[in-house]
């Protein structure tokens, strides 16, 4: 392979490993594991799928950043999400009932799904 080739190669395996790690959601999970995980199985936080599936139902937005804290004996699941125009939305969840408790950013009107 010519070393021009091989460039042009290298260049487009970097591209790619590059934009998988910018594509994909990060969790940042602020608690340890271990009292994560038993709250989950104490009923005390929703699982992260059932927060994808309540996101999904809500909002037409994408999770970019899950962030999980535990506010005054509260769990709060901490999100931005980035809509069809690049926004930038900011959601707060209720980690036990998935209620949503706040929202920030710009254009959210069409980010909001509307109940049918």
């Amino acid at each position: 392979m010519k070393k021009h080739y091989k460039y042009l190669y290298l260049i487009g395996f970097i591209s790619i490993l590059s934009f998988q790690v910018v594509a994909a959601p990060t969790t940042d999970i602020d608690e340890h594991h271990d009292n994560v995980m038993d709250a989950v199985a104490q009923g005390l936080i929703q699982p992260f799928s059932a927060l994808q599936h309540r996101v999904h139902q809500q909002l037409l937005a994408r999770i970019i950043r899950v962030e999980l804290d535990k506010n005054d004996n509260e769990w709060i699941y901490e999100l931005k999400l980035i809509d069809a125009n690049n926004n930038i939305i900011k959601v707060e969840y209720e980690a036990r009932t998935l209620k949503m408790i706040e929202i920030k950013g710009r254009h959210l009107e069409s980010v909001l799904k509307v109940p049918k």
